[in-house]
């Protein structure tokens, strides 16, 4: 639209109506020949910041990637490195000469970084800057919250007022305001944060209530919970991310509650 309007300042005046137009005194035709001057600088800074508007849009080295409700991905990146997306999640990934940056909008994603000392590998999740050391690591960004866990090898996070660095079995939250908090992870407890990429939830004695909100990321078919009190009760054992109705039966039973169908939701109640 905008070339088209460029276009058309610069159209030639059909012959026809050319010839009808009375020869303009030198008055008129100084102010045409200024009216004409102002359109070409008008028309030129419009095209101009056209161009560049363009330009910033696009960046061919940008590439966007975004998983809906229930869709897992896995990203393949021509410098080596993988991305596993989980459900609902919204990142862009920027290959440079001299960088790897992966801008983290939502959702979580385990990242297999190949290290290049000469192109550090980055992923920025709002005022969280993530460097990796040649990793395996998990980044999670819901609302103002972002956590990292690393499996193997070893990142540096970076915030402001914060910079610590992470190694294999650590993992670190950060709230709105920038606060970490840090602690150990067995290598089970790793595993069953991970299960996600084989679509399954590992439960040891997490609430009812976090499990029901996880299986509710994966899914249209919701689960709800009659009783607030039910969500504090804790749930052991593996179930599918997509069979809610399974995961649903068994929660109620485990709890003494039971699930009803009720169309697009399932409600757990004593």
């Amino acid at each position: 639209m905008r070339a088209r309007a460029v276009l058309t300042m610069f159209a030639p005046v059909p012959q026809a109506e050319a010839e009808a137009k009375p020869e303009p005194s030198r008055w008129q035709a100084a102010r045409q020949r200024l009216r004409q001057h102002s359109r070409l600088v008008a028309g030129s800074a419009l095209a101009l910041a056209a161009g560049i508007a363009t330009l910033a849009f696009y960046n061919p080295n940008t590439q966007g990637y975004a998983t809906g409700i229930g869709e897992m991905r896995q990203v393949s990146l021509a410098e080596g490195s993988s991305l596993a997306l989980d459900t609902q999640t919204s990142l862009k990934v920027a290959i440079e000469g001299d960088a790897r940056v992966v801008h983290f909008d939502e959702g979580r994603a385990l990242l297999r970084v190949r290290h290049d000392a000469a192109r550090p590998f980055r992923v920025v999740a709002g005022p969280v800057t993530i460097t990796d050391i040649g990793t395996v690591f998990q980044v999670v960004r819901r609302g103002d919250g972002v956590s990292v866990m690393v499996s193997e090898g070893e990142v540096e996070i970076a915030s402001p007022g914060v910079r610590m660095r992470l190694g294999a079995g650590q993992m670190v939250s950060l709230d709105g305001a920038g606060r970490p908090v840090a602690h150990a992870l067995s290598a089970a407890a790793i595993e069953r944060a991970t299960a996600w990429t084989s679509g399954r939830i590992e439960l040891d004695g997490e609430r009812l209530d976090t499990a029901i909100d996880e299986m509710n990321r994966h899914n249209q078919l919701k689960i709800s919970l009659g009783d607030p009190a039910l969500g504090g009760e804790k749930l052991y054992g593996a179930f599918r991310l997509d069979e809610p109705e399974a995961f649903a039966r068994t929660a109620a039973l485990s709890v003494g509650a039971q699930a009803r169908d009720q169309g697009n939701t399932i409600h757990i109640a004593r």
